[in-house]
């Protein structure tokens, strides 16, 4: 009977290529493993371009009629593979599976020799790639047991509630009976068998009453199949339809714009060795943002992660490995159809994914390349549509959808292009990129930096309601990446997410969180930092609120109560509130004022903050007239000036954001600059599982904040130390300093149960946070 044993644990790893039987140059390591720890800045290029070598001494105890199969998910980015010094299979690819067969051996020694160099000879190199590839067996390894008669594909499909269709192939099985049962949980809803005929069968169970997977209500059921005595799989799917038309995208019938961002799955420290759990995080996140697609840019990624969006409700467009190069070889050329052919037979069966892309990111039109692709795909799946990214208007569309990397904007005028000026209107058309490189923001870039990334972000979501029949857009890109040296800032980063390399929030990211119902929330994106800006004077302050009103006081003395600006951003469930007066009421406690005058004088010392000390003669005339009528002198109005505009020399003040919903406080912020700044220890749960046999990880965010402060103190770099108890392994680094307020710390389970310490020391304190190991 076929069986899937997780392989993760137990390896031994030693730098170098190390073909010798003697293991002592070896240290025992688990799976997923990266050779290199990639830390956040200014690397040696192409260090980890190198050979490694794993090792594992294998007893796998057969039965007779049974083989053994190793099912290797990534690795980067070539493999030779040796059985005792013998070589009996090799790799090409980091992002598809990799299946070598063990046949029937029993007690013998697997030498895995990695070579991570950018290899022209298949996808996506030949050229410079904007990201980096990274190293190691990274993904999960997996034995499988099995006879010689078995199950190869089965792909399920349910386009109506009321029917599930199974189709698959099988080995060596003609004639034999198949079985299908389905169940909701444990609760039984049906049953249906076939034949396999000349290595084929479908089958169909009718008459059922399903409830359809959606984002909001992500249901999964679970197809049991059986091939006599032979086989057995358990398929979780869902039940849904999905449909990009000229008008927009269909969910299920009913139509859904798309607000997507896109995913590098690289992780600082890890590179790409992240265990299922720190997957799940992510799609943890996206969802947290309010987003309902993720694009896996630019290559198939973890089954794991793929997993969690079928779970959470996150949909996936997900496309083959590429970036701009087309190799001139045939075997080149053939590796992207097989990419196609691997990615789709291995995601089937996910309801979350609803576009395959089989084209190589932002190459030119190949049609003796893209037609067989796009024919390939259609003929492994009848259900979905493809699409193939381009940055180039009016290409060849061979696909079903004209997906776009539209860059036009620049800060002025509409954020995205008509889409009859990109495709013809007749066209499904997505928005795939956006963003990225024409603005990258570091987390302590200046505040007006920060504010116009989000600001912009506000704009291309606006457009994009504009764009008739405009399925959705895809913003570059969820966090900052690793790059070569030629791309991204001088630190090797690309710096184009609305999360930073740590995952941890930039001011974009409240862009997306406030357009969600729930939680209530509002997030100032300015700085009250009159130091950042020239003549110490503020910018308008900026805010992300899903709430109807914000009320802005200072120091329990209320500025004013305001309104986001539904006058320029009218297509937006909850636009951008701007605040331009932060004197306002505050004007109450100059006694002698009349209410008349608190507009007037507001704008007048607004004026002279802007224009460094200097007013007009006719503003001059305004000031002396009013200092006159008051019976005030000119250092009257310096002090009024320090008290309301320049705050120099005084002892702080807290100002409050409150948001409001039908008059009533729903969301708070405050900012108090003379508060001492904390660290702040998170993870997303509490317990780390190693269910299955495979070790688990945990990301503890670290930040540092003033308390009631919604982002990171931009300035923020400070170090700090970690240390664990016996249970977890430390796989970052043991010291080192925040950026920008922002950091991750990275721990591993080491098959001990029990509490699990990590502890971090700075001059901030001592903080530590708990897990329970199960």
């Amino acid at each position: 009977m076929y069986q899937e044993i997780p392989f993760d644990t137990d390896w031994l790893f030693a730098p170098g290529s190390c073909l010798t039987q003697n293991d002592d140059a070896f240290v025992a390591i688990d799976l997923p493993h990266s050779p290199v720890m990639f830390t956040p800045s200014y690397r040696e290029e192409g260090a980890h371009c190198s050979r490694f070598t794993y090792r594992k001494h294998l007893d796998l105890h057969l039965k007779e009629g049974e083989s053994a199969t190793l099912r290797f998910e990534g690795i980067a980015n070539r493999a030779q593979f040796f059985i005792d010094g013998s070589e009996i299979a090799e790799s090409r690819g980091a992002y598809l599976p990799c299946i070598v067969e063990l046949a029937n051996r029993n007690a013998c020694v697997l030498t895995i020799l990695v070579d991570a160099a950018e290899d022209p000879s298949f996808p996506p190199f030949g050229n410079t790639v904007d990201y980096l590839t990274f190293c190691g067996i990274y993904r999960t390894v997996t034995l499988i047991i099995h006879e010689e008669t078995m199950f190869t594909f089965l792909g399920l499909d349910s386009p109506t509630s009321d029917c599930v269709i199974l189709k698959g192939r099988a080995v060596n099985s003609d004639h034999l009976p198949v079985e299908a049962v389905l169940y909701d949980g444990t609760t039984r809803l049906g049953k249906a068998g076939t034949k396999v005929a000349e290595g084929r069968f479908t089958l169909r169970l009718e008459h059922l009453s399903l409830e359809t997977w959606s984002v909001d209500r992500p249901r999964l059921y679970t197809l049991e199949v059986r091939l006599g005595e032979k086989d057995c799989r358990r398929i979780r799917f869902g039940s849904r339809t999905a449909k990009f038309t000229k008008d927009g995208f269909l969910l299920n019938g009913k139509p859904l714009f798309l607000v997507g961002l896109n995913r590098h799955q690289d992780f600082p420290y890890l590179g790409y060795a992240a265990s299922a759990s720190l997957q799940r995080e992510d799609v943890v996140q996206l969802k947290a943002l309010g987003i309902n697609l993720v694009r896996t840019s630019h290559y198939p990624q973890d089954p794991s992660f793929l997993d969690a969006c079928d779970e959470l409700g996150l949909l996936v467009f997900e496309e083959i490995p590429g970036w701009q190069h087309i190799g001139d070889s045939q075997s080149w050329r053939q590796a992207c159809l097989d990419a196609v052919k691997q990615m789709i037979e291995r995601d089937y069966n996910h309801p979350s994914i609803i576009l395959w892309g089989v084209r190589i990111n932002e190459s030119m039109d190949d049609d003796a390349l893209y037609q067989p692709s796009n024919e390939l795909a259609h003929a492994l799946d009848e259900t979905r549509m493809t699409g193939g990214v381009r940055n180039f208007r009016h290409s060849h569309l061979l696909e079903d959808v004209y997906t776009f990397n539209d860059f036009s904007y620049a800060g002025k005028g509409r954020a995205l292009l008509s889409k009859r000026s990109v495709c013809k209107t007749s066209d499904p058309y997505l928005v795939t990129e956006c963003m990225g490189h024409m603005f990258p923001v570091k987390t302590y870039d200046g505040p007006q930096k920060r504010a116009e990334h989000a600001l912009r972000y506000y704009q291309i979501l606006e457009d994009a309601h504009r764009v008739h029949g405009l399925s959705g857009v895809i913003g570059w890109c969820m966090h900052d990446y690793f790059t070569h040296a030629d791309f991204g800032s001088g630190d090797q980063i690309c710096h184009h997410g609305v999360l930073d390399l740590y995952r941890n929030e930039k001011a974009a990211a409240s862009v997306f969180t406030s357009q969600r119902e729930e939680p209530k929330m509002v997030c100032l994106l300015s700085s009250l930092d009159g130091g950042d800006f020239p003549n110490a004077m503020l910018d308008p302050l900026l805010v992300a609120t899903n709430c109807e009103q914000v009320r802005l006081s200072f120091d329990g003395v209320e500025v004013g109560t305001f309104s986001p600006d539904g006058k320029h951003y009218a297509h937006l469930a909850h636009p951008p509130l701007f605040i331009s007066d932060l004197i306002g009421g505050r004007l109450q406690q100059e006694r002698y004022l009349h209410r008349w005058e608190y507009p007037f004088l507001a704008r007048l010392l607004a004026k002279v903050g802007r224009q460094g000390g200097k007013l007009t003669v006719f503003d001059t005339l305004k000031m002396g007239l009013f200092l006159g009528l008051h019976h005030l002198k000119y250092a009257d109005a310096v002090a009024l000036f320090s008290k309301y505009v320049g705050n120099w020399g005084s002892a702080g003040g807290t100002w409050k954001l409150e948001g409001l919903v039908g008059g009533v406080v729903a969301a708070t912020e405050t900012i108090c600059a003379t508060i001492g700044p904390v660290m702040e220890l998170e993870s997303m749960g509490t317990t780390l599982s190693e269910e299955f046999g495979r070790r688990t990880m945990a990301r503890i965010r670290v930040r540092i904040r003033r308390p009631g402060q919604s982002l990171a103190l931009p300035y923020a770099f400070i170090p700090y130390t970690v240390d664990t108890n016996e249970l977890v392994q430390l796989v970052s680094p043991k010291q080192d300093t925040t950026l920008g307020g922002s950091a991750a710390i990275f721990v591993r389970t080491k098959g001990l149960k029990g509490e699990a310490v990590v502890r971090v020391h700075s001059r901030l304190g001592d903080k530590e946070v708990r897990f329970t190991v199960v």
